[in-house]
């Protein structure tokens, strides 16, 4: 009778340890299939992380749409004869039509012959004023073009009470000569002035004129295509883009009815 329950015992043993073996052997599967796969997850670069990350992936027509609508408000230009990026306000500048003077900006500035001043030395005239630089080669001579344009359709009248100003946003590269060949070379009369200063007073006139420019890795300066015209107070008084007759009309009109 004791040999037999000594038998059933020891059955008992064997199929305890041969279930015991059995669970620890698909323990050890089930650990190896999950390693596995955490291997091919991480080897794999096209396998998503998380709902996540895959959300976080930026939209690639996003920046096709920027740029498109940024170029919508010059649609009607000859895109050939321009390659500065779109920074024209699609709003007017603080002070247009609010009793405030350009001339508050300060700053100390030199026009094309030499001579030093303030800004509040222009009064007494109206100013037509653009901000560009001589080395440009894309708006900038459509720019001075269009000014010209202007001024062969004022009355004699305004051209005597108005002034041409061209303030350069290239501080480093338009010195004074510079500025001089380049109103010699476009046959800028005496009604023109070139004017430049430092980066933090063109920086303050550009921020109250409403003009918008960066620096391009190659050189180029992207800015805005604005003509200003300033009252003989020196309050923004009217502002257009300059590359095409639609946006330089209204000055006219507004300089040869205010002579």
């Amino acid at each position: 009778m004791k040999t037999i329950k000594t038998m059933q015992n020891t059955r008992l043993q064997n199929t305890a340890t041969h279930l015991l073996s059995n669970v620890a052997h698909a323990i050890k599967l089930t650990m190896t299939a999950g390693l596995c796969i955490g291997l091919l997850a991480c080897s794999n670069p096209d396998a998503p992380n998380s709902s996540s990350t895959q959300n976080s992936q930026p939209d690639p027509t996003s920046e096709s749409r920027v740029a498109k609508d940024a170029h919508h408000d010059t649609k009607d230009i000859d895109h050939k004869q321009m390659n500065h990026t779109d920074m024209n306000a699609h709003e007017p500048a603080e002070a247009l039509g609010q009793d405030y003077s350009i001339y508050q900006a300060g700053g100390d500035w030199t026009d094309h012959h030499g001579n030093t001043f303030e800004l509040d030395k222009l009064k007494g005239t109206n100013q037509v004023v653009v901000m560009a630089y001589t080395s440009c080669q894309h708006t900038c001579p459509i720019l001075v073009q269009s000014m010209k344009q202007m001024y062969q359709e004022m009355t004699p009248e305004a051209r005597a009470q108005t002034e041409f100003l061209l303030a350069t946003l290239d501080t480093e590269r338009d010195s004074v000569e510079v500025m001089k060949n380049f109103a010699e070379h476009n046959d800028l009369g005496d009604n023109w002035r070139l004017i430049r200063s430092d980066e933090a007073s063109t920086r303050m006139l550009a921020n109250t004129l409403n003009i918008k420019y960066q620096f391009a890795d190659n050189g180029d300066i992207n800015h805005s295509n604005l003509i200003s015209v300033l009252d003989k107070d020196g309050r923004l008084v009217a502002q257009g883009v300059g590359v095409a007759d639609s946006g330089i009309e209204p000055l006219i009109e507004y300089l040869n009815s205010h002579s």
